[in-house]
Formats: structure tokens, C-alpha cells, sequence
């Protein structure tokens, strides 16, 4: 087992040298400082696990000392050392940020315990603190990914509210990756040791939702033969993800606003207050302005919600995307299926590239997935795409506009189609499009 690096503070040399000579000899790493502003010098260059420091130096005091080293928040622990008239001082030491302390004169084993004890809740610390970074390297995005600006402020927006506790509404389409985001909310909070628990609330009726929110009572209603949990019991201290809450009948956005406002509920069936603490993150694709207006959704519950809104592009308005995205994904499955594929055909990626996405990054992923599966061969190929995604041969020089998309979009995606079919060339597509390659050039930039 290793040893900790030892840092010894002690203005009396002689007890100094001996002290480190006695603590090298039983294995320990140490540098000794005969005075706090020596201390400090030494600690900007190299870094110590446990500090054990007299209180009477000269210059810069023990106390004066601990406060210096607490406020830059260096991660080491402190055991300070008085005489036994000074035990007063020592209390006072522990308030302002030392970890222990022994009084004079200094026994070597009990110092050693000290010494031990602080060491193990020193990298008991450490390996929590590896721990929480590889939840976040894990979920930091989870497989939210993309490099368009859009996606980067969504990413610089997940970062910045993740600390908070405040309610969250994601927006977007089906299959943008809603329960990613809330996800990586989660997952860099304080809450990350906690349960992130979702549920989807469309297609549930009324009485069954109830009952996954708040749980119920044994004999509640037919069937309930044993009392359960709900959702929010569940995710006490952590995140509550509620995908579709637009779905909610009224009767249960009544008791979810209760929730919010006083954290309490009854369990279905119960008379007990159950008091909970739980972060909610709620998502919806409908427009709950609009169901508002008419009267199917709460404008109170609706503002509790709406505190922070993240809206999730579709992935035709991020096609810059879509090869990253695939890369992605092939990698992923790749790996699941044990495949050696180097990666697309590129008239499979160019189909892929061009096909209008109505059911986004979900549809891209299980369109992967299936190449993966199908493919024999070191490439994927448009044999392996889905018919509906390859553009028939005859009809390669033709755009298809689906209906519904917006002029800027038709006008991306026409730009977008006809630099494919020009392999790129800006002037040559400038040339078919009849407009001049500054102005393609412009849209290209604009478009990142």
C-alpha cells in the first residue's frame, strides 16, 4: 500500500530533521519547512497528501496558515501540533480547516494512526472524486453529439444549468435525443450519486400515470395488492425525467404542480404526506403554449416548468451532423455486434446526407444499426439502407422537398443536394443554381 508525501512544518530544526528522518526511514515520502511562508513556497511546487504543521511558527502562524491553505482550497489534509497548555488553540485550528491534531510531546506510532486514518479517507475521497468524473465522462453527452453551433450552445447551456435545481423543459421532435439532455443534466449535477429515474407519460391513462408518479396504497383500487413506490419516491435526492408531460390530464398536472410548489404528495389511496426532494426535468414536442390557450394544459403548471427551455433542432436543420452522428453510431454497433466494417460507401453517406430525417437522431441510429447488421462486406453500401432513404437512380438529379419545411430550409437543402451532386465544387454548383459562388460561399459559412 503506498504512503502519503508528507509535508512538516516545525521551527525547532533539530525535531524538524529527526521527525523526517524517523517518518522516511518507515517509508513515508516527506519535505520539511521550518516556517509557514517557507510551506507555502514549497507547496506551489510540489504536491503534498497531509500537512502536519506546529502551531507557533515564526512570520505566518499555524492558524494564519490553515486559513491560507483552506481559502486556495488545496486538497490536503492537516494535523496540527500543540503543547498541552494549548489544546484551546488546537480546537480553534480544527474550526478554521485542520483535519487533527496531537499535542507535544510527539509519539511517532499515535502519529502514525493519525497519519493512517487521515490517508485512507484521503483516497477514499479521491476515488469518489474519479468515480463522479467517470459518471460525467460517461454521460457528459451521453451519444448527444454534434459539432453545428446549434448543438454547442445546447451543450454550453447543459453545463451551465446542471448545477442548478431549477425545473427544466426540453422542446424538440420525436427522436432528437430529449432523455440524452436530461440525462447529461443529471449526470454533472450535485445529483449524480442519485437516482435519474424517467418515465414516459404518453399512452398511460390517467389512473395508471397517477399511480407511477406518486405510487399507491394496498387496496387503492382492483389489483393493488401490495402498496408501491412511485416515480417520485423513487427519485427522491435525484432527477425526475418526464418525457411527454404534455400527455397529462389535467387532474394529474394538479397534483404534479402540488409536487413542485410544497414538495409533498399522497400516494394513491393514502391519507400520509410523503415529502420529497427531486429535480424535474420535463419534455415535451407539442406546442403547450398553444395547449394552453385551449385549456389542456395548467399556464400555472406550465410557468413552474418553463423556468429553463432547451429547444432540440430537428436533424435536418444540423445535417452538418449527420456524418459525425453516423460515425457515431457505426462505431457503437460495430463494437456490439463484433463486426469489422471500416465505415460507409460513399453513396451510402451520401444518401444518408440528403434524406430529410422525420424521425431524427433515433431513426439515423436504427438506419446504423440495421447497416451494421446486414453488412457482409468491409463497407456499408445503399443495399444495406432502408429503400425509402436511397434516391431512386433516375431520379438523382431531382430534389425532393418534403411539405411542411420552411423556405430557409428548402433553400439549405437545395444548396446542400446540388454541392453533392457538384462533388463539392462551389463554382459549378453556383453555375447550376444560376446564382454566384460568393453567395454559395456565404451560405456555406453561415451554415458552419
Amino acid at each position: 500500500m503506498t504512503k502519503p508525501r508528507l509535508l512538516l512544518i516545525d521551527d525547532d530544526k533539530n525535531a524538524l530533521d529527526g521527525l523526517v528522518k524517523i517518518l522516511a526511514q518507515n517509508g513515508y515520502v516527506v519535505s520539511g519547512a521550518l516556517s509557514g511562508y517557507e510551506a507555502l513556497n514549497l507547496l506551489s511546487k510540489k504536491n503534498f497528501d497531509i500537512i502536519v504543521t506546529d502551531m507557533k511558527l515564526p512570520g505566518i502562524g499555524g492558524l494564519s496558515l490553515i486559513r491560507e491553505l483552506r481559502k486556495k482550497e488545496e486538497p490536503v489534509a492537516i494535523v496540527v501540533i500543540t503543547a498541552y497548555s494549548s489544546v484551546k488553540t488546537a480546537v480553534e485550528a480544527i474550526k478554521c480547516g485542520a483535519d487533527d491534531y496531537l499535542t507535544k510531546p510527539i509519539n511517532v506510532e499515535e502519529l502514525e494512526l493519525v497519519l493512517e486514518k487521515l490517508w485512507e479517507r484521503q483516497q477514499l475521497i479521491a476515488q469518489n472524486r474519479l468515480l463522479k468524473e467517470k459518471l460525467k465522462d460517461k454521460y457528459k453527452f451521453s451519444e448527444l453529439v454534434g459539432s453545428t453551433p446549434q448543438m454547442q450552445r445546447i451543450f454550453k447551456m447543459v453545463e451551465d444549468v446542471a448545477p442548478s435545481t431549477a425545473s427544466i423543459l426540453i422542446l424538440g421532435e420525436t427522436g432528437t435525443g430529449k432523455e440524452l439532455v436530461a440525462n447529461a443534466i443529471h449526470y454533472q449535477s450535485d445529483r449524480t450519486c442519485m437516482p435519474f429515474i424517467a418515465l414516459h407519460c404518453a399512452a398511460l391513462s390517467e389512473g395508471v400515470l397517477e399511480s407511477e408518479l406518486f405510487g399507491h396504497e394496498k387496496g387503492a383500487f382492483t389489483g393493488a395488492v401490495q402498496s408501491r413506490k412511485g416515480r417520485f419516491e423513487l427519485a427522491d435526492g435525484g432527477t425526475l425525467f418526464l418525457d411527454e408531460v404534455g400527455e397529462m390530464s389535467l387532474k394529474v398536472q394538479v397534483k404534479l404542480l402540488r409536487v413542485l410548489e410544497k414538495g409533498e404528495f399522497e400516494r394513491v389511496g393514502g391519507e400520509k404526506t410523503v415529502k420529497v426532494d427531486v429535480r424535474l426535468i420535463a419534455a415535451t414536442n407539442r406546442d403547450l403554449e398553444k395547449e394552453v390557450s385551449e385549456g389542456r394544459f395548467r399556464e400555472d403548471l406550465f410557468y413552474r416548468l418553463n423556468v429553463i427551455t432547451i429547444h432540440l433542432p430537428p436533424l435536418r436543420e444540423r445535417r452538418e451532423d449527420i456524418p459525425i452522428l453516423s460515425n457515431f453510431f457505426i462505431i457503437k454497433y460495430i463494437k456490439k455486434y463484433k463486426k469489422e466494417i471500416k465505415g460507409f460507401a460513399p453513396e451510402a453517406m451520401e444518401a444518408l446526407c440528403t434524406y430529410h430525417w422525420p424521425g431524427n437522431v433515433r431513426e439515423l441510429e436504427n438506419v446504423i444499426e440495421r447497416g451494421v447488421v446486414l453488412c457482409k462486406k468491409s463497407m456499408i453500401t445503399v443495399d444495406q439502407l432502408p429503400k425509402n432513404i436511397v434516391p431512386d437512380k433516375e431520379d438523382i438529379t431531382m430534389i425532393k422537398i418534403p411539405l411542411g419545411i420552411s423556405l430557409k430550409e428548402a433553400e439549405k437543402e437545395i444548396i446542400q443536394k446540388t454541392l453533392l451532386m457538384a462533388h463539392s465544387n462551389k463554382k459549378e454548383a453556383a453555375k447550376i443554381l444560376g446564382i454566384s459562388t460568393r453567395k454559395i460561399e456565404y451560405k456555406v459559412k453561415e451554415w458552419g
